[in-house]
């Protein structure tokens, strides 16, 4: 991985983006920082699921089977950081995604907005106001979804195992995703 991502528990969203040089994504902090990437959303997923070692084909079944959604699945990745669909743009040319994610625990507050074109604003953590265009109970509905897929994956057990490695030994975190940044390069240098 050339670019190194936020810590997922700090990451607040994930959104599409366009720019000068195209289509790119923008993640926004807890702290409300941004930066943006020249990789689309599914690479960005991609890569935190693989920064932490899980099958993002067998989440989203799973995610699917607990939802009833075949599409637009929530994402629980870590126990900090669940991924919630949301409508923010209309695509300007046919491929584009319309779908960024914004984390479940990041969020503040959903509210009806007359800002045409979109029709709610989702206050995330560090003040972030972010228009969708999808309506209040629409994005409450994606939020539902969050929380019932969050009960049948194994971060997020509802038998009151919560699995977070700071628990188990914070002094060797740095070293674990280091480890884990290691073993992605190599992957990635295999597959070129």
């Amino acid at each position: 991985m050339s670019q190194h991502l936020a810590k997922p528990e700090r990451i607040a969203a994930i959104l599409p983006c366009y720019s000068a040089t195209g289509d790119t994504t923008k993640i926004i902090t807890t702290d409300g920082l941004t930066n943006t990437s020249d990789v689309r959303i599914r690479t960005i997923v991609r890569r935190l699921a693989l920064s932490r070692a899980t099958d993002l084909l067998a989440l989203k079944k799973r995610a699917s089977s607990a939802t009833q959604c075949s599409i637009l699945q929530p994402l629980p990745l870590t126990p900090g950081l669940v991924l919630c669909p949301v409508k923010v743009r209309t695509p300007r040319v046919a491929g584009d995604t319309s779908t960024g994610y914004i984390n479940y625990y990041a969020i503040k507050s959903v509210e009806k907005t007359s800002q045409a074109p979109y029709q709610a604003i989702i206050i995330l953590a560090g003040g972030i106001q972010l228009p969708v265009l999808w309506t209040v109970p629409t994005v409450n509905k994606h939020l539902q979804n969050a929380r019932l897929a969050m009960h049948y994956t194994p971060h997020h057990s509802h038998c009151g195992v919560h699995e977070d490695v700071k628990v188990y030994a914070p002094e060797i975190v740095p070293i674990i995703q280091k480890f884990v940044e290691v073993i992605c390069d190599i992957v990635a240098a295999k597959q070129r």
